[in-house]
């Protein structure tokens, strides 16, 4: 935003800032935590710590201290984000994804030569989000840093970038199930997870959700094996029809598919349509029908739904797969709306990297990471606010 744009918002800012920086103790620390997120807001190329201290006009010292070295615990105030975004946006579900951000130094905490989306192998670090979504937008709830096992296993380098020591190598999908079990201790529940294939070909958060009672709907690839309902129950180790895959299964049931468009056109994109249809399955990993058998009273196998998207009805091949557990009856253009709906991360973490400085952050600390993407989530919150309740005299 320009200059004058923020400025215009400073009663509603410090509203918002005073909400969520409740838990600083000191004024002083409230009062950096709002200058970081007008230099956030504030229209610039970079959004670290010293071209925003000079746009702001205030000391880079005091501004790097707040973000980089003070105690504060981000976990108190992204609390306090998450609770406040999920009253302004009701959420239908929780998108979970990660997300690289390109660094250049190799002592930067988790920062490893790993995935980093259209580049390849990069030099990046890696974060683990959810964020809720509804009709009326979407914005983050809590980020974790991921922290590669080359890391976790050098700790004179992890004390170096102040990683604590309770902290070690996890999993990308477990530390999705740890975010939401901080959420839930802040009595924040999901009505229903969606995540890409990384987490959904995962069987350990498959049955992590499950076990914790959340419903999801979870991207699978094309060669994940499946077993075709039948009108019988059947036991997890029954014998039964062979299992195939999902692409086997889309083959047969192709004929069954209904054209939806699940994104409207927009001035800067056009609309997006596919073909798609619903099939009932059973799980065919060993592992999950394990789980199913130990920790299922009735011991049966449950029904699960398969939704297959085709760009054309007609030839081609399958576009992409999920795999839910709602109830069978789920009518099919609610299933379509909710896998559609993960386009919304990809755009929210544009809108934080272009916009909000997302990947600006030039420090190297593990505190100083986690501070950052907290205040920039909060930005992303406070300007989802504005879009969706206007000031009185932008609606005369």
């Amino acid at each position: 935003m320009e200059r004058q744009a923020v400025d215009e918002l400073d009663t509603d800012l410090a509203e918002f800032t005073s909400d969520i920086f409740k838990y600083l103790a000191y004024a002083g620390q409230r009062g950096h935590g709002r200058q970081y997120l007008r230099g956030l807001m504030l229209d610039g190329r970079r959004k670290s710590v010293e071209p925003m201290a000079e746009r702001l006009g205030v000391p880079r010292q005091n501004l790097g201290h707040f973000i980089g070295q003070s105690p504060w615990d981000y976990c108190e105030v992204m609390r306090r984000v998450a609770a406040r975004t999920s009253g302004v946006l009701r959420p239908a579900a929780w998108l979970i994804d990660d997300h690289p951000l390109v660094r250049y130094g190799h002592h930067t905490a988790g920062a490893n030569f790993q995935h980093c989306g259209e580049r390849g192998q990069h030099l990046c670090q890696v974060a683990v989000s959810v964020h809720a979504v509804s009709a009326r937008g979407s914005s983050p709830l809590h980020w974790r840093l991921f922290l590669p096992k080359n890391w976790a296993e050098d700790r004179d380098r992890c004390v170096r970038a102040g990683v604590p020591e309770t902290v070690g190598h996890r999993t990308k999908q477990t530390l999705a199930l740890d975010l939401i079990d901080e959420l839930a201790a802040w009595q924040l529940l999901p009505p229903l997870v969606i995540a890409d294939s990384d987490y959904g070909n995962n069987v350990a958060f498959r049955t992590g959700l499950t076990s914790r009672g959340i419903s999801w709907l979870v991207a699978v690839t094309g060669d994940t094996i499946v077993l075709p309902a039948t009108t019988a129950p059947m036991t997890p180790w029954a014998r039964r029809r062979p299992s195939i895959h999902v692409n086997d299964v889309a083959a047969e049931h192709r004929y069954r598919a209904r054209r939806f468009i699940y994104r409207p056109k927009t001035p800067d994109h056009p609309a997006r349509s596919g073909w798609f249809a619903a099939i009932p399955i059973h799980i065919a990993g060993i592992i999950e029908r394990a789980h199913i058998a130990e920790h299922t009273d009735n011991r049966l196998l449950p029904e699960r739904t398969l939704l297959i998207q085709w760009k054309r009805k007609h030839g081609g091949d399958v576009f992409r797969s999920w795999i839910t557990d709602l109830p069978p009856k789920t009518p099919l253009p609610v299933l379509v709306r909710h896998a559609t709906s993960r386009w919304s991360i990809e755009t929210d973490y544009r809108e934080m990297e272009q916009a909000l400085g997302l990947g600006d952050y030039e420090g190297r600390t593990y505190r100083g990471f986690h501070h950052h993407v907290t205040l920039v989530s909060a930005a992303h919150l406070f300007c989802l606010e504005q879009r969706l309740s206007p000031r009185d005299e932008d609606t005369a």
